[in-house]
């Protein structure tokens, strides 16, 4: 038995509209994986494996960022350590004077100009600053840790000094009554009133703004270090108290044995804390060691990361350009069907 059937250009050319929207999409997809040298869309092609791709890239944004964070923190420590180097270049001169000025041919001018240059030194290499944060302010990075003690109007620690030296002595350190007081009286005043300007409570109260904490860093997953230097270290204190009896205690109006007193004790003040300063340096340069291997190990890690994620989500050039060009091959042939189609009227089909 003969059946009849029914040819319908319309379908045909619906079919094959679908085709090439079907290819045009296969093709965006290529084009943009051989752009990427990555699946166009991983979690299709990757399935229950996309997880593990999520969870690698995860933990590659967080080492990247420590890595990221780790290089700001070595650039705040490389500018500490100069400030430190700073810092100890000047006292060591001081500490020079301060050996030339119990002799003879000591100078006190020498001394107080040696003393108010270290103390100047001092104020502004703790006043340090990178990218808006004061590096010697602790977690206070926003504050300047010291005034200028040499400024005007006079700052709270000059004042505190003339107070103390007035308390004691009943004049200022300008007066030229100052010749009269006695070495031993000078030494008291150094051993109480003028040393206890330079405790831990004043010195906070009255000489910095820095916090006591200094900064502290995630240098990897698992460690956190300590990254900065305080200006309420006590080898600063001791520093700015051997400078200060020099430069505002009116070295010039004393005594000579008078004199031979405050340098024997800056003598003493400045040894101190020139081993001390030493120590800073050392351990702030293990800290710099520390982030350094840190970031060596996150190098590491990133590479291994990397190339796992690699593994799983990169395609085959070679393999993706042949795609392409059968995929343009197949989308013009479509393209020259449903030209065809188009021209297809009934008196075409009749004869």
């Amino acid at each position: 038995m003969i059946s009849s059937s029914f040819v319908s250009s319309s379908s045909l050319s619906s079919e094959t509209r679908q085709s090439i929207a079907r290819l045009q999409s296969q093709l965006v997809d290529a084009q943009k994986e051989l752009a990427t040298t990555r699946h166009a869309d991983v979690g299709v092609t990757l399935g229950a494996t996309t997880g593990v791709s999520v969870s690698m890239r995860q933990d590659l944004e967080q080492i990247q960022a420590i890595k990221s964070s780790n290089n700001l923190v070595l650039g705040r420590m490389d500018a500490s350590q100069s400030a430190l180097k700073t810092i100890a270049t000047s006292t060591q001169s001081f500490l020079s004077a301060l050996i030339n000025g119990g002799s003879a041919s000591g100078s006190a001018d020498t001394l107080i100009q040696s003393a108010q240059s270290g103390l100047q030194t001092l104020q502004d290499q703790l006043n340090t600053s990178l990218d808006g944060q004061y590096l010697f302010a602790g977690i206070n990075s926003d504050v300047k840790p010291m005034d200028d003690f040499l400024g005007s109007p006079a700052s709270p620690g000059a004042q505190a000094v003339t107070n103390a030296f007035v308390a004691k002595f009943g004049f200022s350190p300008t007066s030229s009554q100052a010749a009269n007081i006695s070495p031993s009286d000078m030494q008291d005043f150094l051993d109480n009133q003028f040393s206890n300007l330079f405790t831990t409570s004043s010195w906070a109260s009255t000489w910095s703004s820095a916090s006591d904490k200094s900064v502290s860093s995630r240098i990897s997953r698992t460690e956190i270090a300590n990254t900065s230097v305080t200006a309420n270290d006590k080898n600063f204190r001791t520093l700015t108290e051997a400078f200060t009896m020099i430069s505002g205690l009116g070295f010039a109006n004393l005594s000579s044995g008078t004199q031979d007193v405050i340098v024997a004790k800056a003598r003493d003040l400045v040894a101190n804390a020139t081993g001390g300063l030493t120590q800073v340096q050392s351990s702030l340069g293990v800290t710099q060691q520390r982030v350094t291997s840190a970031n060596d190990q996150i190098g590491t890690q990133i590479d291994f990361l990397t190339k796992s994620i690699d593994n799983l989500e990169q395609i085959d050039p070679a393999t993706i350009t042949t795609q392409l060009s059968d995929i343009s091959t197949a989308l013009q042939a479509a393209y020259s069907i449903t030209n065809k189609l188009n021209k297809l009227t009934i008196m075409d089909y009749l004869s």
